[in-house]
């Protein structure tokens, strides 16, 4: 399932989360802002895309219907993503090249848990909140964690500029 608890800048009586596509069979979480987001729409809208909102979001979903996880590319902003593909089977968490938001993951024995902060996994009584030291003598050394690690053990972050791909094959980042 996909969740979200919406700050609302963009197409605020419109623009509440999950978006989806025309067929229903693409559904996104967003967290961040894309800032060349209206010159993507209006080529997405010159190439038959209709849209329901105004937001910055729903321009994700067609975006991802032209070019898959190729669609990274094209982006300009800070995002978390989480795209979810009916068809294939996937789900594509995504993460904007500088880091700016931060998407955190659990993956243990075929189960995938994420979110945008660590307290979101952190809610699911099923995940351990052992720390890791190692990362939090990184922390307080470089003032950061490492690598894609947190101050959890097995909670790790998706690094600045790769998307992960979950499917029946299991978790890869890319």
């Amino acid at each position: 399932g996909l969740a979200h608890a919406r700050l609302s800048i963009i197409d605020l009586s419109g623009g509440d989360q999950p978006i989806h596509n025309e067929e229903k069979s693409i559904w996104i979480v967003f967290n961040g802002e894309i800032f060349n987001y209206p010159d993507l729409r209006k080529g997405l809208i010159a190439r038959g895309h209709r849209f329901y909102t105004q937001t910055d979001t729903e321009v994700l979903v067609h975006l991802y219907e032209e070019k898959g996880s190729g669609m990274f590319e094209d982006l300009n902003g800070q995002f978390a993503i989480a795209l979810w593909d009916k068809n294939q089977e996937t789900l594509l968490l995504g993460r904007d090249r500088m880091g700016i938001r931060p998407l955190f993951y659990h993956h243990t024995n075929g189960r995938l848990v994420f979110g945008s902060e660590i307290k979101a996994l952190l809610a699911d009584e099923k995940i351990q909140r052992t720390l890791d030291l190692r990362s939090l003598g990184n922390i307080f050394t470089c003032w950061s964690s490492l690598e894609g690690d947190t101050p959890f053990e097995d909670i790790h972050q998706i690094p600045p500029g790769y998307f992960g791909v979950f499917s029946r094959s299991g978790f890869e980042i890319k």
